[in-house]
């Protein structure tokens, strides 16, 4: 089967104030021909990013990270394959300060999310709707100390890690569909000096055809 290859606009959207939001990425690759039922997007020279160094925290709201065309001759479920860089940035000075940075990501299939399970109530404690997001990663750091220390502490820690989830779509009908892969950034500081950042950096989506049993649930 063809691989079809998609790249993201070249853009760059930068809000006002201490909060920025960039995404900096390769013209887009077009294809001439009909979409195929099987799919392959990445992203390479790409960062999606948000900083909060003020003390109302931020979020990037919905960005979009890849999106593909495709198309089911049968219906058939399908296999949806995401994985990415994922990049945190804190740091904090005593004697009391907090930053915080999270990357959410998720995947929308004709505009709906596709959920991580079907069973919306699987510890029979709580009945919210799966909504499909996951967390990349994640990072809180705290710093307390007395205030007689006469020295200021300074803790800087920068990661970044290749991540990766799997989705399952059952019975997609026939037809021509969009899957856009999305992500939410998000951090928050408190504190005077204290800084926090949260990015995406290279990644891809695979999308795999599957004829799974009657019964399999997700």
């Amino acid at each position: 089967m063809a691989l079809m290859k998609r790249r993201a606009k070249t853009g760059v959207l930068v809000a006002v104030g201490a909060v920025a939001l960039v995404l900096i990425a390769r013209p887009e690759a077009r294809a001439t021909h009909q979409p195929a039922d099987k799919i392959n997007v990445s992203a390479s020279i790409v960062e999606v990013m948000q900083t909060q160094v003020g003390p109302v925290p931020s979020s990037s709201g919905p960005v979009t990270l890849l999106s593909a065309t495709f198309r089911n001759s049968t219906p058939t479920d399908l296999i949806i394959q995401v994985t990415g860089e994922c990049a945190l940035w804190t740091d904090i000075v005593s004697p009391e300060s907090e930053a915080a940075a999270k990357v959410t990501v998720w995947v929308e299939l004709d505009g709906v999310a596709v959920p991580v399970t079907s069973d919306s109530n699987a510890d029979g404690v709580f009945d919210d709707p799966d909504d499909g997001r996951v967390v990349f990663c994640n990072r809180a750091f705290r710093i307390s100390t007395p205030l007689f220390v006469g020295d200021a502490i300074s803790l800087f820690q920068k990661t970044r890690s290749a991540n990766a989830f799997n989705w399952g779509a059952l019975n997609v009908g026939n037809g021509i569909h969009t899957l856009v892969v999305k992500a939410q950034l998000d951090t928050s500081v408190t504190g005077v000096g204290t800084f926090a950042q949260a990015a995406v950096g290279k990644r891809t989506l695979v999308v795999q055809p599957a004829k799974l049993a009657n019964d399999a649930e997700f």
